[in-house]
């Protein structure tokens, strides 16, 4: 940003000198010089405090990683990937064959345990039976009942459906695959189909000139020569350097400690659904304040001249 403020300073030396035809004096170039100096700097100085610009900005979303309950090998993938789904839609399945199994056998003990239970509440009743066996065997039925409740809830597991409305995205599950219940394995990664949330990540410097409703504009490497209208929701109220978890360790206040950048939250308040923008983008943000607002505008004009040096792409060869 600094360079193409000084290249503008640059081009109106150069059309003072060679258009204007302004004599070439040591006290003439010296002039442009010293006063280039503190012209140049003066206004970057002011721009970048009241009008902050940060490149450190993306498009940030919720995911949730999908692990199964059970284990099993799976036996059908239901979904696509990057394929609108519905709260409730199946992912996948694993194959129920030994959870069905467990369910019958607990059913069966339970049917079993049942008629003892009737037949020896039937002897209490008439005094042919002791009502320590009614206990025993009304304990014996809760048990079982427990047990069916869990095979029940674990058979139900093997089907596994979308926690909200979302996507899956880079499926990577095949029917045949074990899936095991490993919160460091998980199986799929869901998107969630909620609203993208743009950060910024701006030095602390000119944090007093950053406050929610400010207006900002962003731009995209992705969309060159184009600016858009936004918002600042607000401001993160704490840094993640700054974060102390119960430990036996002593504070520790250290010369190294990094400063941390401070995430500013932006709403895009332009219409973005013409445009291809993947989740994750990066981006460039300004924010305006309401002191020095003239210095706004030379902030909007190197701006969108930093947009429109994002068409220029090489790789590599």
């Amino acid at each position: 940003m600094d360079i193409l403020i000084e290249l503008t300073y640059a081009a109106i030396v150069f059309v003072a000198f060679k258009v204007l035809k302004i004599p070439v004096t040591k006290w003439t170039v010296t002039t442009a010089v010293v006063g280039g100096i503190f012209v140049v700097g003066g206004i970057f100085l002011c721009m970048a405090y009241y009008h902050p610009y940060t490149p450190n900005a993306r498009i940030y979303f919720q995911t949730t990683p999908i692990v199964p309950q059970v284990r099993g090998k799976t036996i059908d993938v239901y979904v696509k990937p990057n394929t609108p789904l519905k709260a409730g839609d199946k992912l996948f399945a694993i194959d129920p064959t030994p959870y069905q199994a467990r369910v019958d056998e607990i059913e069966a003990q339970l049917r079993f345990s049942q008629k003892r239970l009737k037949e020896s509440q039937e002897l209490a009743a008439h005094s042919a039976g002791s009502r320590y066996d009614v206990e025993q065997y009304q304990e014996e039925v809760n048990q079982l009942q427990g047990e069916l409740d869990k095979a029940v809830f674990n058979l139900n597991s093997t089907v596994v459906v979308a926690p909200t409305d979302g996507w899956v995205t880079q499926l990577r599950l095949r029917p045949g695959m074990m899936a095991v219940p490993l919160p460091l394995r998980p199986v799929m990664t869901f998107v969630h189909s909620e609203d993208p949330m743009l950060v910024a990540a701006f030095k602390q410097n000119p944090l007093q000139n950053i406050k929610p409703d400010f207006n900002a504009e962003i731009i995209f490497p992705a969309i060159p020569g184009r600016a858009f209208k936004g918002k600042v929701i607000k401001i993160q109220e704490a840094l993640a350097e700054g974060q102390l978890q119960p430990s036996g360790d002593l504070l520790s206040v250290s010369t190294h400690i990094p400063e941390g950048r401070v995430p500013v939250f932006i709403n895009i308040t332009d219409d973005m659904s013409r445009y291809n923008l993947p989740l994750g983008s990066a981006a460039a943000v300004s924010v305006y304040s309401e002191s020095m607002e003239p210095l706004a505008l030379i902030r909007q004009v190197l701006l969108r001249m930093v947009s429109w040096r994002n068409i220029i792409c090489f790789e590599g060869l």
